[in-house]
């Protein structure tokens, strides 16, 4: 089937994508009456949730266990508002859950401060679903054909002077714009890391971990990031704190700081010097001025807050010219800023000061499955091998530069669509999000250059992500 050959029709707008960034894309395109848009997508039925913010069509102990790493209104303040008018039913809807989300909220709603909840994922994905849906019933009450398409994109090439999408149903969708809006790449691989006792991946396996989790099993996590805090939430759900086993093994044997919201809100406004000729002294100007706001009384979360506004304002360019300098940036300023959720971080150090949990510091490289658990193979810092026996292993490590992405993008990628950053080993596109297809644009987590600009910080932010879209939007 070929979906849109002819123009007679009008203008027809494709989207490629189910998440919060195809979401963003739909909600600023421009539209007239007699046009079409299609969103293609997985999950298309839900969009705005994406991956990231799914809801279970089952009850699952650990449906709405999983947290958002920032404060509410550090988000989008409109989220932050439709948690104070939904707030009844989110706790009809918590009352009762291991862990006690609403117990942990309380300090903050004792402030009068719900703004900065770390609220559970599956909310936000209410929020935006609810939102996008607003959206595509305006686009069809002005006259725009309005279609959902729940198949996955494969490949896209130009045709009669269009753009043609083909998916895995075997069908093929015609447009005059694209907008490609994937998730980010799958969580780099190793040795071992599916197996009896191993899953390469937390999510789509929360069934047969938690088994292991309720037999007694200890859980060891590759990795110390957000998956591996959600892996400790998994875990709270299923079972008793007091049958806690649960280690977490990451490079530094460092925890992510937590995001703290405190009243009144700030935000870090740093200075920055103009023009440094290496990313070195980029770099070391960027950690004077983080240490100079902890001296201030600034956190984390202003910090990472402060910097993120600082720089989706100012761009990098003008601290650091030389772009080749620039790319080295963003991987060091994501590991510098890395943060999570306020809730699971103070659970991770309160168990592991009742010997319940454990950080260890490590590179994993393999896992070897046994006849009763798993056996992990490190180097420590020092460079000497080491080995733990565990129950069960879960990889939490991210991305990598082994990582490959969904369908569509390997496809561009292969192409020579889009680029990978020979530096940043990010994707790079041209400038306004295009591609080297005509009227196409992509927009993932994974970008680090966009044209002449490089990213100073890592798109993993749905607030990072939905200001690129709304400005690309505007370019068009």
């Amino acid at each position: 089937m070929n979906y849109g050959e002819t123009s007679d029709t009008g203008y027809t707008h494709i989207v490629v994508g189910d998440g919060l960034t195809a979401a963003a894309f739909v909600e600023t395109c421009s539209l007239s009456p007699g046009d079409t848009l299609l969103v293609i997508g997985a999950n298309v039925s839900a969009l705005g949730r994406g991956a990231a913010y799914a809801r279970e069509d089952q009850e699952t102990p650990w449906r709405y266990a999983y947290l958002l790493n920032s404060p509410a209104d550090d988000i989008d303040p409109e989220f932050a508002r439709w948690i104070v008018d939904n707030w009844s039913d989110i706790c009809r809807r918590m009352d009762g859950r291991r862990p006690d989300w609403l117990a942990a909220a309380q300090v903050l709603l004792d402030k009068d401060d719900t703004y900065g909840l770390n609220v559970p994922r599956c909310f936000y994905g209410d929020f935006m679903e609810e939102k996008i849906k607003k959206v595509l019933n305006t686009l069809r009450d002005t006259g725009v054909q309005v279609s959902l398409i729940a198949e996955t994109a494969l490949s896209v090439c130009e045709q009669n002077n269009r753009i043609a999408v083909s998916t895995d149903a075997g069908n093929t969708y015609v447009g005059d714009a694209l907008d490609i809006a994937p998730g980010g790449p799958q969580t780099q691989r190793m040795d071992g890391d599916e197996g009896p006792f191993s899953a390469a991946t937390l999510f789509g396996n929360e069934a047969r971990i938690a088994e292991h989790i309720k037999a007694g099993a200890e859980v060891f996590c590759i990795g110390s990031n957000a998956t591996m805090l959600d892996a400790l939430r998994l875990s709270q759900s299923v079972i008793p704190e007091a049958q806690l086993k649960f280690v977490a093994c990451s490079s530094d044997g460092v925890l992510p700081a937590a995001l703290v919201p405190r009243l009144p809100r700030h935000v870090t406004v740093p200075e920055l010097s103009r023009n440094h000729a290496t990313a070195q002294s980029f770099l070391k100007d960027v950690k004077h001025a983080m240490d100079k706001a902890r001296a201030a009384g600034d956190q984390m979360r202003e910090m990472r807050a402060g910097f993120r506004a600082f720089f989706i304002t100012h761009g990098l360019a003008q601290f650091l010219p030389d772009q080749e300098q620039a790319r080295e940036v963003p991987k060091i300023l994501g590991h510098w800023f890395r943060g999570g959720t306020r809730d699971t971080i103070g659970d991770f150090h309160r168990l592991m000061d009742a010997g319940k949990t454990r950080i260890v510091a490590g590179r994993v490289f393999a896992v070897e499955n046994t006849d009763t658990g798993a056996r992990v193979h490190a180097r420590a810092p020092d460079g000497t091998e080491t080995v733990y026996d565990t129950g069960f292993v879960i990889n939490c490590s991210g991305a990598g530069a082994g990582s490959t992405y969904d369908p569509l993008t390997n496809f561009l990628i292969a192409q020579n669509i889009i680029k990978i950053c020979p530096i940043s080993r990010g994707i790079e596109v041209q400038s306004g999000c295009a591609t080297a297809l005509k009227n196409t644009r992509y927009l993932s987590p994974a970008i680090t250059v966009v044209g002449d600009e490089v990213m100073p910080m890592p798109l993993y932010d749905a607030h990072f992500l939905r200001t690129w879209a709304k400005r690309t939007n505007a370019t068009r």
